[in-house]
């Protein structure tokens, strides 16, 4: 227990987060152009190169990210799948509300982007 705290964890070392296994320097080689793309998505997730393609490396060895896919694990398609038929319900329930307040033509455009981003979706990460 943290003192300054009481009833508050000690935050765990990164250390004690994988177990305690210290992590070794291993080389691995990539291309000028392809360190730069490496560094800008770090950078603009906040993290460095090194956490970056270690959280992606495992993250595709351990299944939650597909590299053959674009990036989504097939599990994922059935998340999209289920996410947009229980926004289509909330339409269907909304749906004589947008039309009483003169909204259809809103409704409409909503539904339609709506299946086109599932569509995106669906093409990009899992076919």
């Amino acid at each position: 227990m943290n003192e300054s705290s009481p009833g508050t964890p000690e935050p765990r070392s990164e250390s004690e987060e994988r177990g305690g296994e210290p992590r070794r320097a291993r080389s691995i080689r990539f291309s000028d152009a392809e360190w730069e793309s490496l560094e800008q998505a770090a950078d603009e997730r906040g993290t460095n190169v090194a956490e970056f393609v270690r959280h992606a490396t495992l993250g595709v060895a351990s299944g939650r990210y597909a590299a053959d896919r674009g990036g989504l694990a097939p599990q994922y398609g059935d998340l999209i799948e289920r996410i947009f038929r229980s926004t289509h319900i909330l339409v269907t329930l909304k749906r004589d509300q947008f039309i009483r307040e003169g909204r259809g033509e809103e409704l409409e455009e909503l539904v339609k982007s709506t299946r086109e981003l599932q569509e995106s979706l669906l093409d990009r990460g899992l076919n």
